[in-house]
Parts: C-alpha cells; structure tokens; sequence
C-alpha cells in the first residue's frame, strides 16, 4: 500500500543516457495500474492457496507445470491476438525482444512454477507467498539503476515495510517450529514415563508400612 499510494519526495535519480527514459504518467494509468495490482495480487493469492490441496492430489510437480504453462500460454496467445492483429508483432528476431522472450519462457515461467510448487508441497502456501512481495523490493531497486526511473520515498518505506514483515513472519514461524517440536519432546518423555495415581501411591505406601 506504500508502494502504491504514496509517493513522497524523490530520493535518488540519474540523469545519465540509460536504454529507458521516464515518462510522465497520467492520473488515468495511475488508477489503472493500482487496480490491476490489487487484482493481481488477489488472484495471485487464490492461486498459490489453490495449489496446496492440488499437490495434495496430483504430486507430479513436473507434468502439473506443465499443464499450468500450456492454459497460461492459451490464455496468452488469445489475448495477444486480440491486441496485436498486425502480422509484424509477432515476429521474432535476433535481438532482445528474443533474448527477452525465451528468458520470461524458460526462468520466470518454467522454472519459477515448478519451484514454487516444490516450495508449498514443503513448507505450505504462505511459505512461499510471503516471498512475492520481494519482486517489488527488486523492482524499484533495478528500474532506479538500470531505467533512468526516480526512486520516491514511498519506495524506500515500502522496502522497509516489506523487508522487516518477511523476516517477522520468518523469525515467528521459527520460534512456533520450536514451540511445536518441544511440544511433541514433552508428548513423548510423558508417555514413557507412566503417571502414577495418587490414591494407589498412598495405598502402596500403606501395605509397605
């Protein structure tokens, strides 16, 4: 939300040549794009909850990206259909829009997916949604640096929002694995030790006395 709703003053900016120079943005993007951000990441949230039970019943984690690439792809190609019509758009040449292309094919969608389902079948679907937000951290560091683009204060201090919220949920989900395995220590040292009834201690003590 600090990301998005606050701005602040500009901290750092370049004014050197980068391959991008910052354009100024209308009230009209900046309402699209919060809209689109908040559906995103209520989506994204359904979905990585979605795959807990799924791997639950389907552990191939191989063919389950698979199939999660093919619908994405689908959904991809009838889209871009309907907003680039020219046959041109679609050609691929030997530059960065291939380099680009394979990159976002290979890493961002084969391998990221099929980690992402290893991670929740380990450790859950929080686990590994509460790493998401880090892509804005990356974002707004890499777009200062290599896009000519204006670091804002409401930048910085979501960084830090978002920085010190991943490590209290990492310390307090280490600190209830603790509590969780001392439990089960004290669980096991009580059923090896048998409880002994007060009334039949004291009836023992009488037939020694």
């Amino acid at each position: 939300m600090a990301f998005t709703f606050f701005k602040g003053p500009p901290l750092y900016s370049q004014s050197a040549h980068h391959l991008f120079d910052e354009k100024p943005h209308s009230n009209h993007d900046w309402i699209k794009g919060v809209l689109l951000a908040i559906a995103g990441q209520l989506f994204y949230a359904m979905w990585i909850t979605m795959q807990a039970p799924l791997l639950n019943q389907f552990p191939d984690k191989l063919r389950l990206t698979i199939l999660q690439c093919a619908f994405s792809c689908l959904s991809s190609t009838v889209y871009a259909a309907a907003m680039g019509r020219h046959p041109s758009s679609w050609k691929l040449r030997w530059d960065i829009d291939l380099l680009s292309v394979s990159y976002c094919g290979v890493i961002v969608t084969g391998l990221s997916y099929w980690l992402q389902a290893w991670v929740i079948e380990k450790k859950g679907p929080v686990f590994s949604a509460i790493f998401g937000p880090l892509a804005l951290v990356i974002a707004a560091i890499f777009s200062a640096i290599f896009l000519n683009e204006t670091l804002y204060m409401g930048s910085v201090l979501g960084c830090g929002l978002l920085v010190g919220g991943l490590y209290s949920f990492l310390w307090g989900r280490i600190r209830e694995a603790h509590i969780q395995a001392q439990k089960v220590l004290d669980n096991e040292a009580h059923l090896e030790t048998p409880a002994v009834d007060e009334d039949q201690g004291q009836e023992f003590l009488n037939v020694l006395c």
